[in-house]
């Protein structure tokens, strides 16, 4: 473990998304489960250059979440769609943290919804997690028992453009950790920031660690989200485009208009739904969209202006929801990567840059149905391997009940479904299903988990709790034989 410590910057800052790089490797700390794209330069930043994004709510999303859940999403959007116009944001008008903490949430492992969907849309704007990229491993090589390591920073200051350690007024300094050659995993090295003071860790929303944290939600942008989007969007941001293809000239200039240009940030984005002109079989509109806008660009110095307009056939951005395979593969989001953004490095002059880029759609953001399981994983001889009820919920500083989903979760609790499954070493499932229980325990109670090789002498192995879901139980079985009960304590 090396520690490597920086002074401190009086600064905001926020880091930029897209496309992976070369050096973006696993063995360096990206490309990880969950992730979409890398950290991108200052200058290689990628944004939208469309005014209107649209967005729909797929009928497996509106069956799970119900009209509560589209409401809570929209609530995410409309925080966004109340931004003041890039150039007229001041990022000091917000505060340093937004983040809360509902006790009930945290004790029944609650994710807010709405928490989760801010984080997702920031990265679709353009924004990566700053705490995660202020220190990044360029290259490193290892030789001789020493471990040589080119560390950069990818945390920057929305005013001066300069690298920084700082986020939201706290600072951080860092440590590296090598990981050996352990046969299925080759040499890697892993850096993490640290806050140098314990009592100050003001983490903005596009971090995203708190939205998947039970218990925790924001109640707003932080001063470095928005810095970040200002920075992206000013129309003092001037970079070589090209326009969406469905977007043309108006009228008898439909094919009469600029398309290639040094155009300024949109400077205001709004999220606009279109559910009701979605065809969920299709995944296109029943008719198509249009937007009409005026686009600046700037040629020869002088600022010029061109009516366009936008037919869209398919929505921008559709939020779904997919049944958990299984407990093998955590459930995590599923959402488009960076892929599909371009790269507009080349029609700036610097052809070898991984940017400045357009993003481009179509986004799909899924959301996991985890709220119907709980989650207990053992196996021999005795262990607890994860234990998880994690829920998609809705809640926040008050006093009222949180919202689980799918609503009616929280149910009655009587009976309650445990299902247990037998996996082998290789977490294949034995004899070919589940053995089910209805317990006839009330919402609240706890139960205990044992096991028995011979039916006299049990041993509790996790202490669960009704919470109104069905619980999935999966064992890793190795001995020759083995009972399981559910008891109340």
């Amino acid at each position: 473990m090396l520690g490597l410590l920086l002074s401190a910057i009086d600064a905001p800052a926020y880091s930029l998304l897209g496309p992976y790089e070369s050096w973006m490797a696993p063995t360096n700390g990206f490309q990880l489960l969950g992730d979409i794209g890398g950290p991108m330069n200052i200058g290689e930043g990628y944004r939208w250059n469309v005014p209107v994004v649209t967005y729909v709510f797929d009928p497996s999303f509106e069956d799970f979440f119900g009209s509560n859940g589209v409401a809570v999403v929209q609530g995410a959007i409309q925080i966004l769609n109340n931004l003041p116009p890039a150039s007229q944001a001041d990022p000091n008008a917000y505060a340093l943290s937004t983040l809360s903490e509902n006790f009930t949430a945290n004790s029944q492992g609650l994710i807010d919804l709405k928490s989760e969907t801010l984080f997702l849309l920031l990265q679709q704007l353009g924004l990566a997690q700053p705490l995660r990229y202020m220190f990044c491993v360029h290259d490193f090589s290892i030789s001789g028992g020493n471990t040589n390591v080119n560390v950069i920073l990818r945390n920057f200051d929305p005013f001066s453009g300069t690298a920084t350690n700082a986020l939201n007024d706290s600072f951080y300094s860092s440590y590296l950790v090598w990981q050996i050659n352990q046969g299925i995993w080759p040499e890697s090295v892993f850096i993490y920031a640290i806050p140098m003071s314990p009592f100050s860790q003001n983490m903005a929303v596009a971090d995203g660690q708190v939205a998947s944290s039970p218990g925790y939600f924001y109640t707003g942008l932080t001063r470095d989200d928005v810095g970040g989007l200002r920075y992206l969007l000013q129309t003092n941001n001037l970079n070589f485009e090209t326009l969406l293809p469905d977007v043309h000239g108006v009228g008898a200039n439909s094919n009469n208009y600029v398309n290639l240009a040094l155009r300024p940030g949109i400077d205001k984005i709004t999220f606009v739904p279109e559910s009701l002109n979605y065809d969920f079989q299709t995944g296109g509109f029943i008719t198509p969209v249009t937007n009409r806008y005026t686009d600046v660009y700037v040629t020869n110095g002088v600022r010029m202006e061109q009516q366009l307009e936008r037919v869209s056939s398919r929505p921008d951005i559709v939020f779904n929801a997919y049944a958990v395979a299984g407990s093998q593969v955590p459930a995590i989001v599923k959402y488009t990567g960076t892929s599909n953004w371009l790269n507009n490095a080349g029609v700036n002059g610097s052809s070898d840059l991984a940017g400045p880029g357009t993003i481009r759609p179509p986004v799909t953001i899924s959301f996991p149905k985890f709220g119907l399981n709980g989650i207990v994983i053992t196996s021999d001889p005795n262990n607890v391997i994860q234990a998880s009820n994690e829920r998609w919920a809705s809640f926040d500083a008050s006093t009222n009940p949180p919202v689980i989903y799918p609503i009616g979760a929280g149910g009655t609790g009587n009976p309650w479904a445990i299902s247990l499954s037998l996996l082998n070493t290789n977490y294949q499932p034995l004899h070919g299903g589940y053995f089910a229980w209805q317990l006839p325990v009330p919402l609240g109670t706890a139960v205990i988990l044992e096991s028995s090789m011979n039916l006299t002498n049990w041993t509790p192995l996790i202490t669960v709790t009704n919470y109104g879901v069905p619980l999935l139980w999966e064992h890793i079985y190795s001995r020759p034989a083995e009972f399981f009960r559910a008891v109340a304590p």
